[in-house]
């Protein structure tokens, strides 16, 4: 074993150290190695430590290599709800067609803050075809997921985006509809023909 990967196999154990701040600086240090640490974070998903498998989640939506992508995608499944919204995270980061799908199955999941990370990663995305799963999102109970549905929905900013946007001018909730009346103007103006 040569001595960088000697390192990262450090820096992967160092991902459950008691000690937070190790964790976490383990974490970065793995950013900063790159791509050689890609297959070992890869690895770490599978990690019995839930803490470890979300720091390697996390590290490899920093790293942002494609090779991740399936892997995390299999994490979207994970039993432990932090874990699925790092994956989420880390596929937002990704980006690209592969990732769109399974990030809109996500507006689904159980846990509100999974859901939220959803839209914040289709809003890094801005993919006119999650407009419809945007849409429904708007009916969510959590009104601060549908206001970050209305967000992205604007800066998608398509003819479709804007009929949901229009709908959530009437939501119960100020902050909604305020978000909403704005982002009807912007698109709106934005439109062609308009």
């Amino acid at each position: 074993m040569d001595d960088l990967s000697a390192r990262i196999q450090d820096l992967i154990r160092d991902l459950s150290n008691n000690d937070e701040n190790i964790r976490w600086a383990s974490a970065f240090a793995l950013t900063r190695i790159g791509a050689p640490a890609v297959g070992s974070l890869i690895k770490a998903l599978d990690h019995d430590d839930s803490v470890v498998r979300l720091r390697a989640a996390w590290a490899l939506g920093q790293i942002g290599d494609p090779r991740a992508v399936d892997r995390l995608t299999a994490s979207l499944k994970d039993g432990d709800w932090a874990v699925r919204m790092r994956a989420v995270d880390a596929l937002g980061m990704l980006g690209g067609q592969k990732v769109l799908g399974p990030l809109l199955t996500m507006l689904r999941d159980e846990n509100p803050d999974v859901r939220r990370h959803a839209i914040g990663a289709l809003g890094r995305i801005r993919d006119p075809a999650s407009a419809d799963r945007l849409g429904l999102a708007l009916k969510d109970k959590d009104w601060t997921l549908r206001m970050g549905a209305a967000l992205v929905l604007m800066a998608i900013g398509d003819e479709k985006s804007l009929d949901y946007l229009k709908s959530a001018t009437l939501d119960e909730n100020p902050y909604v509809r305020k978000v909403a009346e704005t982002a009807v103007k912007r698109v709106g103006a934005s439109s062609p023909g308009r």
